[in-house]
């Protein structure tokens, strides 16, 4: 592997990588600045995936400096694996394990009792699928220090790794868009139906990079691209983390959205009355009196009346982040 059509994929996809940190530490100090009132599991996941996602931009930063400064001129160095790059793949491998198993959990909290475990079962499956690839290809890559042993393992490790992942993540996005679409579209207020759509952009913009990168990752370990697959790598956990981070940061937003002092409008009352009379009774044929200026209306009391439905009840109850 060679400095221009090797390394500079991996020095350009490692800038980025440290970018995206730097919005992984903002949003973590977001989230203990807005959300210390969130339940003790929360919050040390959330201290879990910052430490990995540290740790794993500090081996990509050794690998890249042993590589590229400690090595320079020493062409026979980029035949063999460091250290760190395959410490850097467990970090990622555990962030992305971590932050899919917190999304199936919360599927599994929105699914309907009768389907929690069949909607649930295949994500699991998926992420325990490539864990397990994952530490393989870890093993392989610390044991067989050489990048000429990688297109060995393509068949039996990197791809089955990747397309897990691949399928994790469209399960994921899925299962998401599903449940919330359908109960928003069993909701009769529009606030409610307003809240839930916004959710599901989420989950489909949450969804997009991820998608996109580990696809691409797949395709280049396909195309036997190992230098563009090790830099895209770089980058996946940080999207994760990234995603886990925003979706718990918005909760205020939907809060802020879901508290609107805008109340619905409802009838609250319909009241007859006569108009005021116009002009002098007339007598009938048959003795009687007839009104004809009286006429009878409909005044229909509009009165902003506050609804709620099961959402808002159940948001008092325990919120879900997504």
């Amino acid at each position: 592997m060679g400095i221009p059509n090797g390394f500079g994929s991996i020095l350009f996809e490692g800038l980025v990588s440290a970018m995206l940190y730097g919005i992984t530490t903002l949003q973590t100090y977001m989230y203990f600045m807005y959300y210390s009132e969130d339940a003790s599991t929360t919050k040390f996941l959330v201290i879990a995936i910052w430490i990995l996602d540290t740790l794993h931009i500090s081996f990509v930063c050794h690998a890249l400096y042993y590589y590229l400064i400690t090595n320079y001129a020493v062409p026979t160095s980029l035949e063999y694996i460091v250290w760190s790059f395959p410490a850097s793949l467990l970090m990622n491998l555990l962030v992305v394990s971590a932050v899919q198993c917190f999304f199936a959990y919360k599927i599994y909290y929105l699914c309907r009792p009768q389907v929690k475990w069949l909607v649930t079962a295949p994500i699991i499956l998926s992420v325990f699928t490539h864990l397990g690839f994952g530490v393989e290809t870890v093993v392989l890559v610390s044991v067989n220090d050489a990048f000429s042993f990688l297109p060995r393992i393509r068949s039996y490790a990197l791809i089955p790794c990747a397309a897990a992942i691949v399928l994790g993540e469209v399960l994921i996005t899925l299962s998401l868009c599903i449940l919330l679409y359908d109960n928003g579209s069993h909701s009769a207020f529009p606030r409610t139906k307003h809240i839930l759509n916004t959710l599901v952009i989420y989950a489909v913009n949450r969804c997009l990079l991820t998608l996109i990168f580990t696809v691409a990752e797949l395709v280049t370990i396909v195309d036997n691209q190992d230098a563009w697959a090790v830099g895209l790598d770089f980058n996946i956990g940080k999207l994760y983390a990234n995603s886990l981070l925003a979706s718990l940061n918005t909760r205020q937003y939907l809060r802020a959205q879901a508290s609107d002092p805008k109340p619905d409008l409802a009838i609250n009352a319909v009241h007859f009355r006569n108009s005021p009379k116009l002009s002098e009774d007339e007598e009938t044929p048959k003795g009687g009196k007839r009104h004809p200026g009286v006429r009878e209306m409909a005044i229909i009391d509009v009165a902003a009346v506050p609804t709620f439905d099961r959402t808002t009840a159940s948001r008092r109850k325990g919120e879900v982040q997504f």
